[in-house]
């Protein structure tokens, strides 16, 4: 099982901390039922939610609606407070989850195209990191320099925009909604013209929180007490967005260099 079952546990317990500790800080400003749902992904970590199909297991939805009542009672407590007994509420739905050995999306270890895939949307190719780790699982080795993360990464972006190419010939842009999008050595992967545009992805998903997860599956503790203190993400989910041939062009060039 990746990874450990004690790794996950303290991932998802302190991932929880911090979306809870932002819903709170929140809660004047947005319906706090609201931040836990659709800001926050905690329900996804539960084993009330069937990651395949997208949606509550059966009968299940209504327990989580308990949940966030119960949620919604503790945040007019302290913040210690709430937090303390949020997390006791919610322990045992993560234990069960880890128990019944139900991945969580960040786990992933294989996509189509390595670690991407992609999909239509509006005219444009939708691009996903589904493997978002920078690790080729299938091809597991330690220690990855940086150099060859980055070749292997590009070859499988290429693979993926000759694809795209080849079925889609009329589609002429390529986007991406993540936090990845500001990490400048994701960013490396693609020419100087991909650049934010104006949308952003909802928040009650890894485009925003899977920067606080490591690619070996446990929490990343800098920017973890980081947020704890400013509640602040360090990258935000931006849409980001330039021309196929543009990126088709530039990752050729690396395969050819």
């Amino acid at each position: 099982m990746f990874p450990a079952k004690k790794t996950q546990l303290n991932y998802v317990i302190k991932i929880t901390e911090l979306m809870l500790l932002y819903s709170y800080r929140n809660k004047n400003k947005i319906d706090f039922k609201n931040l836990i749902n659709n800001y926050c992904d905690i329900y996804r970590k539960t084993n009330l939610y069937n990651k395949n199909k997208s949606c509550f297991k059966a009968n299940k939805e209504k327990v989580w609606k308990k949940i966030i009542d119960d949620l919604y009672r503790y945040s007019f407590f302290n913040k210690q407070k709430y937090l303390n007994l949020s997390l006791k509420k919610l322990k045992p739905f993560f234990v069960k989850r880890v128990e019944e050995k139900i991945n969580l999306t960040e786990y992933n270890l294989s996509a189509k195209y390595g670690c991407f895939n992609y999909s239509i949307i509006e005219k444009k190719i939708d691009l996903h990191m589904p493997v978002f780790q920078f690790i080729n699982h299938k091809n597991f080795k330690k220690n990855y320099s940086y150099d060859e993360k980055f070749k292997m990464r590009a070859k499988d972006l290429f693979k993926l925009v000759k694809d795209v190419k080849k079925k889609y010939p009329r589609i002429k842009k390529i986007q991406m909604g993540s936090w990845l999008n500001e990490y400048k050595p994701f960013r490396s992967l693609f020419p100087k013209t991909w650049k934010p545009t104006k949308k952003e992805k909802k928040k009650n998903s890894i485009a925003w929180w899977g920067q606080f997860v490591r690619s070996d599956g446990n929490i990343n503790e800098d920017l973890y007490k980081k947020f704890k203190k400013n509640l602040k993400f360090k990258y935000e989910g931006k849409f980001y967005e330039c021309n196929v041939n543009e990126l088709y062009n530039y990752l050729k060039a690396i395969e050819h260099g």
